[in-house]
């Protein structure tokens, strides 16, 4: 019989809520590099899952996937919910548009000074999630874990004094940076002008009072008369626009376009800025706590093999991510084993080997078949031997004899046991042989089912895994010599 698939919407849900977890988790930590970078991406990547579930579960006209396996990007997914739940959700998304800002231009934003203004946003972010997902799923994230958590430290989360004058990250922003603060302002005065009360950053009680009384304020625009003020705002009721004049000339913000002036510049961001498939690698080396795993679990493996070739190069990282994929998951790992040195290879294998799974050793066996003969017999020698005396040995070492006798002359077919004619995906062997790119982006589209949960198909991406990745192990010399050796 065969089994049944967890629904859709309760597996993204899922997804989401430990992805909330791993956001608070990460942010939490006293010390970490790419703090905000890291939460932000994984924020989110919480939302984004949560409302694909949202949308899934309650909009079943609205179409979640594409015909090539994708599914709709995380800016359509926000546009839909605003549109079927109206003026409640409006603070969410201008919440989540702010965020989605700062993760595509973060390479502008690296002052520490704008981490209380990202802290508030995030902070607002995860109690609207989890009134969220309580009202749409009946899910208690207080019920789910004991969070009381508060940001101890060695200094104020917020430096108030100054924080609007000639100290501020403004003195010392990028244009970039700067259109950001903006964009801030400008989601808050949409809210006001839809008469929203409700704020997109945690909520800070203000004083207006003198610089030198400031006690009770939680966040100060201070005016600082004893010195000279570069920055300075001027507020008109009248034509309820803001002057701002840093020693040039002025440009006018205002509501009424024939009064505006100045000039909006935009630095298109190159491929690569903000690579979301290294801040996940990145965030395993954190949760794992230097323990060489994979924690994220199979899922996320998928999700960056589909992208893998974004992956930066670091043979720890790559080794990692190759032992995951062999003696974890069972899943594609050809590509890792084409950047690693042979050593690191072989030793991968030899850990196979020892580990004995039987459904896994198959990997081990096509791999020596791709290696050539010297390799294969290798292996077949430490089989007979291990299993000397046995009379009925496990099945992949009769499997391994088989490959070796096998007068397939193309190696890849060989170590798959397939004919140039056999079908996979509605495409034949020969035609992922020899067409690379094919079988790459073929390979790349199937991970990313997987990852959504669209697919569970795995035992053919191993397959294509070796229609990919295969020809560049034939024979190879290196990993040759140090696996003979090993074994």
């Amino acid at each position: 019989m065969r089994k049944r698939r967890s629904p859709i919407a309760k597996n993204l849900l899922k997804n989401s809520v430990a992805g909330m977890f791993s956001a608070i988790e990460v942010h939490n930590k006293p010390i970490i590099a790419y703090r905000y970078e890291t939460v932000v991406l994984l924020v989110l990547n919480s939302w984004e899952l949560v409302l694909k579930a949202y949308l899934y579960k309650y909009h079943k006209t609205v179409k979640l996937f594409h015909k090539d396996g994708t599914t709709k990007q995380f800016e359509n997914c926000l546009n839909i919910t605003v549109d079927k739940i109206g003026k409640d959700f409006i603070p969410i998304s201008e919440n989540l548009i702010v965020l989605y800002e700062y993760r595509n231009q973060v390479a502008h934003f690296y002052l520490e000074e704008l981490n209380p203004i990202l802290f508030s946003l995030i902070s607002k972010s995860i109690i609207f999630y989890s009134k969220f997902i309580k009202l749409h799923f009946k899910v208690d994230l207080s019920e789910e874990a004991n969070l009381i958590l508060l940001p101890i430290g060695f200094k104020r989360p917020i430096s108030p004094v100054d924080y609007i004058s000639t100290n501020s990250v403004n003195s010392k922003a990028s244009l970039e940076l700067k259109e950001f603060l903006q964009s801030i302002v400008n989601a808050s005065r949409r809210l006001n002008d839809v008469n929203i009360e409700e704020t997109i950053f945690s909520d800070f009680k203000m004083n207006l009072t003198n610089v030198t009384r400031t006690t009770n304020a939680d966040l100060i625009a201070g005016i600082d008369n004893t010195k000279k003020n570069e920055l300075v705002v001027t507020t008109i009721k009248e034509s309820k626009k803001i002057i701002v004049s840093n020693s040039g000339d002025n440009v006018n913000l205002t509501r009424d376009k024939s009064q505006s002036q100045g000039t909006l510049l935009y630095e298109e961001l190159q491929d690569g800025i903000f690579d979301e498939i290294n801040n996940i690698v990145d965030a395993n080396k954190i949760l794992a706590r230097n323990d060489s795993k994979f924690v994220l679990g199979s899922q996320l493996y998928y999700r960056i093999y589909s992208e893998r070739q974004y992956v930066n190069f670091n043979i720890e990282v790559y080794e990692l991510l190759a032992k995951t994929a062999l003696l974890d998951f069972n899943a594609p790992f050809l590509y890792w084993f084409t950047k690693l040195p042979g050593k690191n290879a072989a030793e991968i294998l030899l850990q196979l080997y020892h580990q004995g799974k039987a459904n896994k050793i198959m990997s081990l066996n096509r791999m020596s078949v791709l290696l050539g003969d010297g390799a294969a017999k290798k292996l077949q020698a430490k089989f007979a031997d291990k299993f000397k005396g046995l009379a009925q040995k496990p099945l992949y070492v009769y499997s391994q004899s088989e490959l070796i006798k096998s007068k397939q002359t193309d190696p890849v077919l060989k170590c798959l046991k397939a004919s140039p004619g056999k079908m996979i995906l509605s495409k034949t062997y020969s035609e992922f042989i020899k067409d690379p790119k094919l079988s790459k982006s073929t390979l790349s589209k199937e991970c990313f089912k997987i990852f959504n949960e669209e697919s569970d198909q795995k035992a053919i991406l191993r397959e294509l895994d070796f229609l990919a990745y295969g020809d560049q192990m034939v024979a190879n010399a290196e990993l040759v010599n140090e696996f003979v050796k090993q074994f």
